[in-house]
């Protein structure tokens, strides 16, 4: 917003005020002009006839002196007294006062100029111009009333100085309170001397301005331009910095709107305002915007860093700037709403009780309350947290404080790792980091997702977007339907490790650091697990274990370098020079060992010239 040199309420309070010391120094110098060729007997003048024109003057010159100083000039072609009983000085009428060193403070040229015997009531007409300093009224009709101290014009007038120009139909000034009003609609250009064009302008249906207390009030269909700002409302207040002609405070009220430039030379990056009422602040000594808040019904589209458009919807909103008019810093409470748009036509919708945004950081905080969290929506999750972070880079997500999300099911999405691509899946952990760039979600702390009945746990848990992959790491476990063998119940099997990735071209799990699987009748640990999923839904068909395997089941447990699972057979056979430990003392060594878990049987077995296989029941 720009307010050059002086605001249009000061500048035409000085220019009213100016008016009205002419004014009157018209009417001492029209009596002493009258006083001049009449003598005393001027006082007693009988009642004016019913037409025609008493006591002619022609060429009517006056001069006041002070001091051996000329204090004022009046000139004229000629004064009389008319048939309305009131003095008249008319053609090429000027008055001009002088200041004590000589100096012209004031001169008014008009046609005509008519005043009462009282000297009260005056009227300045035909063509007329006052100047006091650098500023200039013209206008066809101007009158002052002394008593009541009021000057006013009716009939349109306009005012100019080296730092505005003006109209309006109806322009008035109260000298007892110093209170000058334009009505019937006004507008004012605001510029530099010497500048080809307005750096701001104010318009609307009326105005009036107090001078002692620098503050002012528009009202009817108000806009104002200037700077880097636009505004508009039913009605506008301001005050204007002591000492200076520049806008210190304003408000906005009813349907207020105000659209801000951004900071760059083709003023990109900047946005928009509407609400019941908008209040703006300035920089002192500026016209550029320190702060704005948006109160009640407000609705802002700004450019945020991690959104090509945002739009912010809340019961009040603050904003901070920075003396070039970049945004500083947003706050917005009482339970906000904001649509970040990405590239691509991606979209994601954001809720809170209350929103921060800091341009230093360039993210954006939502904040939720008790019993109401914080939300991120988007087309294919939504995010509930107590607090969620927009940002910097376009994409990019942080939930913390207990996160819970839902994956939604989407044709054309690609599954989360091993999870089906036609359900939902659940997530909920600590805190949730999704880096939009890369495609990748992390979860942290205390993580579990779950679909249906299959489900993974881990201390940190990644999802890739576009490979599909899925790591886990902090010590990770996954619930898995086994694939039915013919005829048989669907069963279980859980599998763990330190450590897990999800290979979605193999369809395959991968556990390392002491691995176990745990099977309906069976426990199986190992270095390393690899397990084999069906197609969609299938669930596991297949495990294998490699380095210090153990397979306990009842009083028995079978070591090796290798074991194999097939859901199948529903059968483990370990491999690696294998052993049969009895629990109760004995062991059994051969060249494969088969525990087939379906008929609760171990099968021993021996290969070379001693080839042998013993069953253990």
């Amino acid at each position: 917003m720009s307010v050059q040199k002086a605001s249009t309420p000061v500048k035409l309070a000085a220019l009213a005020a100016a008016a009205v010391v002419v004014v009157l120094t018209v009417a001492v110098g029209l009596r002493l002009a009258g006083r001049r060729d009449r003598g005393p007997a001027a006082a007693a003048v009988e009642p004016p006839p019913g037409a025609g024109v008493v006591d002619l003057k022609e060429r009517v010159r006056h001069e006041e002196y002070r001091d051996g100083k000329l204090r004022a000039a009046v000139r004229g072609d000629r004064f009389f007294l008319g048939p309305d009983g009131r003095n008249h000085l008319e053609g090429a009428v000027e008055v001009t006062n002088y200041g004590p060193a000589g100096e012209v403070v004031s001169r008014i040229t008009a046609d005509k100029i008519a005043y009462d015997k009282s000297a009260v009531l005056f009227v300045i007409s035909g063509r007329v111009r006052v100047e006091a300093g650098d500023v200039v009224l013209e206008g066809g009709s101007f009158d002052y009333d002394q008593d009541r101290g009021l000057f006013r014009t009716a009939s349109g007038g306009a005012f100019s100085s080296n730092s505005m120009t003006g109209t309006a139909p109806e322009i008035s000034y109260s000298e007892r309170a110093d209170e000058v009003r334009l009505s019937g609609g006004f507008r004012v250009e605001l510029a530099a001397a010497g500048a080809a064009a307005a750096r701001a302008v104010l318009s609307g249906e009326s105005l009036s301005y107090q001078r002692r207390a620098r503050r002012g009030r528009a009202e009817g269909r108000v806009e104002f331009i200037g700077g880097r700002c636009r505004g508009s409302a039913s009605a506008m207040d301001f005050d204007v910095a002591e000492g200076s002609s520049l806008l210190k405070n304003v408000v906005f009220d009813g349907a207020a709107a105000l659209v801000i430039a951004g900071p760059g030379p083709d003023r990109a990056g900047g946005g928009g305002i509407r609400a019941d009422r908008v209040l703006a602040a300035f920089f002192p000594g500026s016209d550029s915007l320190s702060r704005v808040e948006a109160l009640k019904n407000s609705r802002l589209s700004l450019s945020l860093s991690m959104a090509s458009k945002s739009v912010i919807e809340a019961p009040r909103a603050g904003l901070m700037f920075r003396p070039d008019e970049g945004l500083e810093r947003l706050d917005a409470s009482g339970g906000c709403r904001a649509e970040l748009e990405g590239g691509a036509g991606n979209g994601r919708l954001l809720e809170g009780e209350s929103f921060s945004y800091d341009a230093s950081t360039g993210v954006l905080r939502a904040s939720g309350v008790a019993g109401r969290p914080a939300t991120a929506e988007s087309s294919d999750a939504r995010i509930e947290a107590p607090v969620i972070v927009a940002g910097p880079a376009a994409g990019h997500l942080e939930a913390s404080g207990g996160v819970i999300c839902l994956l939604r099911p989407d044709g054309e999405r690609r599954a989360a790792g091993f999870f089906s691509a036609s359900k939902p899946v659940f997530v909920s952990c600590d805190r949730l980091m999704f880096l939009g760039e890369t495609g990748v979600s992390s979860f942290l702390g205390g993580v579990k997702a779950w679909q249906g009945r299959d489900f993974i746990m881990a201390g940190e848990l990644d999802l890739m977007d576009t490979t599909r992959e899925m790591r886990g790491r902090g010590g990770v476990a996954a619930g898995l339907a086994q694939a039915a063998a013919a005829g048989g119940p669907e069963r279980r099997v859980e599998v763990g490790g330190e450590d897990m990735t999800y290979s979605a071209a193999s369809r395959a799990l991968y556990f390392t650091g002491k691995s176990y699987v745990r099977l309906p009748d069976a426990r199986l640990g190992a270095e390393t697990v690899a397990v084999a999923l069906g197609p969609e839904g299938r669930g596991v068909e297949t495990l294998t274990a490699r380095a210090g395997v153990v397979l306990s089941k009842g009083r028995y447990e079978g070591r090796g370098d290798a074991a194999f699972y097939q859901a199948e057979t529903d059968r483990v056979t370990l491999s690696g020079r294998p052993v049969l430990v009895d629990k109760e003392g004995g062991s059994t060594r051969g060249d494969k060992l088969t525990f087939d878990l379906g008929d609760d049987k171990i099968l021993v077995e021996n290969e070379g010239q001693g080839r042998s296989a013993t069953v253990v029941k």
